[in-house]
């Protein structure tokens, strides 16, 4: 490996040393003429043979860890054999069977590779029309296949045997806040802690809360998990949730096995949403999803976004509600819930469940069913699906049908259901669901989801059943008919108006919900506007309904300039005028801040909030002063990950992540717009990555001192779900000392001429000015230089005892002539036959 690293260390030397100088020297005649270097463009010293370098920069025979290309895009990195065949001054890749059967090739080709692994397989004769190219400064190998013999592979799918189970390791996921009001506290912890073992994942999703009332412990999951790549699928064992393709959502407790469309690639491909609104002060943003909270945050004052919510399942309405520093809670809904999408001809996605609902409320029975979905695609136009549920006194049946149409796609199905209460006699009902979505991209229209549900009297869904079976009441908060629907239209290039809301109506009951946003935002030049209605729900049930304007203007023109906002709204509670300054700070704007004043209800109130996002975590304070009122809030969050390398700190992860080793690199920045780098042991826990698709990780290696050498900066990895996949890199961390030499007469040494270690190993180059680029450099040692040539001198090298003041360690020495060994005389060589002498 020494060797390997010396060969790829001169290479990167002559690329640098030689490259502009080939660039001008050398004529290249397309019709026949040879490639030659004219020797008067080198000046100073004597000049050595340079028809090595005739055909580029050739590279000594041996191994080397090459990226490999098909196609012009990345297929992998590994340690390809270079082998003298034609001309003995380059070495050329040698493709093994192995390797040629990692591409893309249609079965026909594969077939005809030679049974011996050893064996060097000749591509453009194996397949006509390819072509083999390598890039020897880069240590990049391309090759291209003709479209005619490549497999037929959709776009993005990566195959089974290529994705990363990862490896074993083990970790925690925390999110803590607290606060503080008119001397009240509160906390919030939640923990999600997962083990990977193999393809194997068990997860557990809990949250304690704290406050006047005591401590509340809740579990929110426990499962385990793994993939079934046959049936492009994931088994669950434990607690988990339903998905709402479908049927209504529940939790359970049992097994369940569900198709997993991110296995599919891009094109085969068939909604968590986002809650928006906006705080008048410090707040606090908690999300509920079948009455398990899935989301607490912190929020300066001022509209605000959630974008990243990790739901329990795919459908089930949102429950908002945005606690203000002075106590105040407004509440309200983010309908939830998936479109019949249609599917591909052909293609089909399932779901069977097996077990008990599980209480996360003490509002269920725990009733045991099973339920099982299916869908197909028939053609491009039309998708059918259908569904049954069966439980303890509960059956329900499910059909339906998708269908894409020139003026939109439409779903619709019915449900009939057949239940017994406690014994008596049983109800049956329908439900109805109409769904429409359509985008019109020439007028920039989009009706994202509009969603119709009418429930005759006597249906009842699962969860109906379960909460009339624990309580009496429950039988009379079913839905009559509910409908939601969410809009938006582009106007002109930098407006958008958008429309979102819904209403749900009930059974035996005069209570309607009744939730919309309604707003228009806009830019003129760097300055952002907006009006919005929002319709809520204020802590004590009843409706109100705030008008706002909001205006934010840049305070300077660079990037990173502060923004001054305002914002004027009305409603029942009172009007409310808020003046506020946001900005960031530090190259990669992990300093978020935020200072507002605000004059509303009679009073002022005064806000400040920070937030730093690291990359061993994130940090977030607010303070807010509103009358007689004041408030405190703490918040951080972040993982822990231990695995066989140690431990490591970092942001809040995703589903899965990824462990980039690099020992010896500590420092080096991972990709080139963030601060996570490299930690004292050699890993960075990169916190999100993409499953089942290839993430290309790139490792930056400015700033490490001149001994490090990365061998390679870029690589990709494919990850199963919750996979915890380690990305090793390559590192060298040697010693590198620069020799001004010259020859015994004070003159340069010749350009270009190859340099060698006593015992043979490639050292490099001689470069501009007859300075060498010695990487791997002992305390004492020697060089030969032009060692079958007639310029062959030995040096005598010494590290010297402290760099100079750039950190560089500079030698001078004298290259003493050195006669040819008896075994290259023996042999003959041009410059003796010339009758060259040194």
């Amino acid at each position: 490996m020494m060797a390997v690293g010396h060969a790829r260390a001169a290479t990167r030397s002559l690329c640098a040393a030689i490259g502009a100088v080939l660039s001008t020297g050398l004529a290249f005649d397309a019709a026949a003429a040879p490639v030659e270097f004219s020797e008067g463009f080198l000046i100073g010293g004597e000049a050595i043979d340079m028809a090595r370098y005739a055909n580029g920069n050739p590279l000594p025979a041996g191994d080397y860890a090459v990226d490999v290309h098909v196609n012009g895009e990345y297929l992998r990195s590994q340690d390809i054999r270079f082998v003298i065949e034609d001309d003995p001054q380059i070495a050329v890749p040698c493709l093994t069977p192995a390797l040629v059967r990692g591409l893309p090739l249609k079965p026909a080709f594969l077939e005809a590779l030679p049974a011996e692994e050893n064996r060097c397989v000749d591509l453009p004769a194996l397949v006509g029309g390819a072509s083999t190219t390598f890039d020897s400064g880069e240590l990049q190998l391309s090759l291209s296949i003709p479209q005619a013999a490549q497999a037929i592979a959709a776009r993005g799918f990566v195959a089974p045997e290529l994705r990363d189970d990862g490896i074993t390791a083990a970790f925690i996921d925390y999110s803590a806040n607290h606060y503080r009001s008119q001397g009240n506290d509160s906390s919030y912890l939640g923990l999600q802690g997962g083990l990977n073992l193999g393809a194997w994942r068990l997860r557990h999703r809990a949250s304690f809360t704290h406050g006047s009332q005591g401590t509340r412990h809740q579990v929110i999951s426990s499962h385990l998990q793994r993939d079934i790549p046959r049936w492009n699928s994931q088994l669950l064992l434990g607690q988990g949730n339903t998905g709402g393709e479908l049927f209504e959502s529940v939790p359970f407790t049992g097994v369940r096995v569900a198709s997993d469309e991110r296995m599919l690639p891009d094109s085969l491909r068939g909604y968590a949403p986002v809650v928006q609104g906006i705080a008048e002060g410090n707040a606090v943003v908690t999300i509920r999803q079948n009455g398990s909270i899935i989301h607490e945050s912190n929020v300066a004052p001022g509209p605000f976004t959630i974008e990243d919510l990790y739901p329990t399942n795919f459908g089930g309405d949102l429950d908002v509600s945005v606690t203000e520093a002075d106590g105040r809670v407004q509440r309200f809904s983010v309908n939830f819930s998936a479109v019949p999408q249609a599917l591909r001809a052909g293609s089909s996605r399932f779901a069977v469940t097996a077990g008990e609902l599980r209480d996360t409320g003490n509002t269920l029975q725990a009733l045991r069913f099973t339920e099982g979905t299916y869908a197909r695609g028939v053609n491009n136009r039309l998708t059918v699906l259908g569904g049954a549920q069966l439980g303890e006194d509960y059956r329900a049946l499910l059909s339906g049908a998708a269908v894409n149409t020139a003026i939109g796609a439409f779903g619709a199905d019915i449900t009939h259901s057949r239940a017994r209460l406690r014994g008596s006699e049983a109800v049956t009902g329908n439900s109805f669901r109409v769904n429409y979505q359509r985008y019109v991209a020439r007028t920039g229209t989009n009706f994202g989801l509009a969603a119709y549900r009418y429930s005759t009297r006597g249906f009842l869904s699962l969860n109906d059943v379960a909460r009339a079976q624990s309580d009496d009441w429950g039988y009379g908060q079913r839905a009559r008919q509910r409908y939601q629907v969410n809009f938006s239209q582009k106007v002109g290039q930098r407006s958008n108006l958008y429309l979102s809301g819904g209403h749900v109506a009930y059974w035996d009951s005069a209570r309607r919900r009744n939730d919309f946003q309604v707003g228009f935002q806009s830019t003129l030049g760097r300055v952002n506007y907006g009006v919005s209605a929002l319709r809520f729900r204020l802590g004590d049930g009843r409706q109100d309904t705030r008008y706002s304007f909001t205006l934010s203007v840049p305070l300077g023109r660079s990037a990173n300039a502060p923004r001054a906002s305002t914002q004027l709204s009305q409603a029942d509670t009172g009007r409310q005028s808020q003046l506020g300054i946001s900005g960031s700070l530090g190259e990669s704007r992990a300093l978020s801040y935020s200072l507002s004043g605000a004059q509303g209800s009679g009073q002022n109130s005064h806000s400040a909030y920070a937030a730093w996002q690291g990359s061993r975590g994130n940090l977030n304070a607010g303070y807010s002063r509103s009358g007689d009122y004041r408030s405190l809030s703490l918040g951080a969050s972040g993982s822990v990950v231990l695995h066989s390398g140690g431990l490591n700190l970092g942001a809040p992860v995703g589903e899965g992540f990824a462990l980039v080793q690099a020992p010896g690199a500590q420092g080096a920045r991972i990709g080139s717009s963030t601060d996570l780098r490299v930690a004292r042991n050699g890993y960075a826990l990169l916190p999100h990555i993409s499953p089942y698709r290839w993430n290309i990780i790139d490792l930056d290696p400015s700033g490490l001192p001149i001994e490090v050498e990365l061998l390679q900066t870029s690589q990709r990895v494919a990850p199963t779900a919750g996979g915890i996949v380690r990305v090793p890199f390559q590192v060298r961390r040697e010693r590198t000392l620069f020799i001004d030499a010259t020859d015994a007469l004070g003159q340069p040494l010749p350009f270009a001429a190859v340099v060698q270690t006593e015992d043979g190993a490639p050292a490099g180059v001689v470069g501009q000015g007859g300075v060498i680029q010695l990487r791997g450099a002992q305390d004492s040692g020697a060089l030969i230089v032009d060692p079958d040539g007639k310029r062959r001198c030995r040096i005598d090298y010494r590290m010297p005892d402290a760099p100079d003041a750039y950190g560089l360690s500079w030698s001078q020495a004298v290259c003493v002539p050195q006669p040819l060994p008896p075994e290259s005389l023996q042999a003959g060589t041009p410059e003796q036959e010339e009758g060259a002498a040194p």
